[in-house]
């Protein structure tokens, strides 16, 4: 995770605790009342853990969570894996829902 200034950073404990949270799947909802915080601090705080790495979605931060906790020799073997042949983190392109269907023209 490198964040603006262009550092390796580590996540703080609340953007830590967050991101589990994230990855078990829990909804704002759910996580503010785990947390006792507002839903609106909840979005607070994943907008900056998304600003700060550079994220575009709340998968993207469960799998950097699953990297940060898992053991090098897994981590690394995720990183090598022949089915992670993209970077982590690169989007995919994008094809418009059902291109593969073709049209009658009249």
């Amino acid at each position: 995770m490198s964040p603006e200034s262009g550092n390796a950073a580590t996540p703080t404990p609340r953007e830590r605790e967050l991101m589990m949270l994230i990855a078990r799947g829990m909804q704002n909802k759910n996580i503010a009342h785990e947390l006792s915080i507002s839903e609106n601090t909840v979005r607070a705080h994943i907008g900056n853990i998304m600003r700060k790495y550079h994220l575009q979605n709340r998968t993207q931060i469960a799998i950097i969570f699953a990297l940060e906790t898992a053991t090098p020799t897994l981590r690394r073997a995720m990183l090598n894996s022949q089915y992670c042949s993209e970077p982590v983190l690169e989007p995919r392109p994008t094809r418009a829902r059902n291109s593969h269907v073709r049209t009658v023209s009249e």
